[in-house]
């Protein structure tokens, strides 16, 4: 039968305001699935068994129950997704009685559970997928859910991508990578999964969790610019000890009672360093180009670690600006103290709140320094881990 795993990246912003100019970047901290199925004379009784790791959810559902639900009484392809969504949720009400730790007064279980059939049932009804023996979907993130980097998304993409795999091998195509009009449509199934399950739709994070790489974003978070030749950058992922909830909520209180004409000041400032940090990412990609037509090593170029120390003071600025705006919790400004006093730009890596901060890495900065700088977060009570931006979107592994 089939087995594959498929991955999607997390997402960072690493300069800008959502609904303004803004650049977001793949982060590889990624969502990994793996499915596998099994023909019917290997075990007793069909099922399909779910494994999401990130919220501990583990469930074994017979498979006929499943087919006898969205393919005999309520079979239907022309549902709209609203209808798909009520059949879902009319299935899970009842799945309390079957083997695993599912809880229906649990949140992330309940929304998880609807984003899983939701996007299998669309896709089998869409691509006439056969489901006729027994599959297991196992799936983990490197990071939690609900701190702001998009991991959410990248859940859902791992499973819209997983069963659009599995259609393309049952129709004997075999793909190791997503081609445009795969990728398209992908983010329709999980733009519809996000606004219908999750009341929200975040296309940055979407396209950075489909596409990966660096990319521009407007307005309207309308998708300007991507940048795929530029290097793959190291940083630091440091845990700022606050939840993005926790966060968030205290940034409201204190952006509320801000309101004023220099308010409009500050966020006209972070508008103009979002079009200077564009500005130097196409500079960095020019020298891209000429290192690799010249075939030299990126460490070896003067003049590429200068646009790096150039983004870390843009960024450096930025992450200033947020502070004026009340927009960072003091861990966050801790941590970011500490990369400063290090010569390294440091910032908040989700649009606002707790959660996480980034470190802009030099190519030159030594496994020996990095690991210094690691223990020096840990002496404050802050983890940190060494991850990289700019990697590839959605793949099969």
């Amino acid at each position: 039968m089939y087995r594959f795993k498929v991955s999607a990246p997390s997402t960072v912003l690493l300069c800008g305001e959502y609904k303004k100019s803004c650049v977001a970047a793949g982060l590889d901290m990624r969502t990994v699935l793996t499915f596998s199925s099994f023909p019917t004379e290997v075990v007793r009784k069909d099922f399909i068994e779910i494994k999401f790791s990130s919220i501990r959810l583990h469930m074994k559902i017979p498979l006929r129950i499943f087919l006898l639900h969205f393919y005999k009484k309520n079979y239907d392809r022309t549902l709209n997704p609203l209808q798909v969504l009520q059949s879902v949720k009319n299935f899970i009400k009842f799945l309390t009685g079957f083997p695993g730790n599912y809880d229906p007064d649990n949140y992330a279980h309940q929304l998880s559970l609807q984003a899983f059939f939701f996007l299998l049932v669309t896709i089998s009804y869409q691509k006439n997928i056969i489901i006729n023996s027994s599959f297991v979907v196992e799936l983990s993130s490197k990071l939690p859910i609900g701190e702001g980097l998009g991991s959410s998304t990248s859940f859902i993409v791992c499973l819209a991508a997983c069963f659009f795999r599995w259609y393309l091998l049952q129709h004997g195509t075999v793909r190791y990578i997503f081609n445009s009009t795969d990728r398209t449509y992908i983010m329709e199934n999980v733009s519809n999964c996000e606004y219908f399950i999750f009341k929200s739709f975040n296309l940055i994070n979407i396209a950075i969790s489909i596409n990966g790489m660096v990319q521009v974003f407007e307005e309207e978070e309308l998708m300007l610019n991507f940048f795929s030749d530029l290097p793959s950058m190291k940083i630091l992922l440091v845990f700022s000890n606050v939840s993005q909830k926790i966060g968030q909520m205290k940034v409201e209180m204190i952006v509320k009672e801000q309101l004023s004409s220099s308010v409009d000041v500050i966020v006209n400032s972070i508008e103009i360093i979002s079009k200077k940090f564009i500005q130097t990412l196409k500079e960095m990609k020019k020298e891209m180009l000429f290192l690799r037509r010249q075939e030299i090593v990126e460490i070896n170029s003067v003049r590429l670690t200068n646009y790096y120390k150039d983004l870390m003071n843009l960024i450096h600025m930025n992450q200033g600006l947020r502070k004026a705006l009340g927009m960072v919790h003091p861990n966050i400004n801790t941590i970011c103290a500490i990369a400063r006093d290090s010569s390294l730009g440091a910032e908040i890596a989700a649009n606002r709140g707790g959660g996480y901060a980034f470190i802009l890495l030099l190519p030159s900065n030594s496994d020996e320094y990095i690991q210094d700088l690691i223990k020096i977060f840990k002496s404050h009570n802050f983890t940190a881990k060494v991850t990289s931006l700019n990697c590839s979107g959605v793949r099969v592994e």
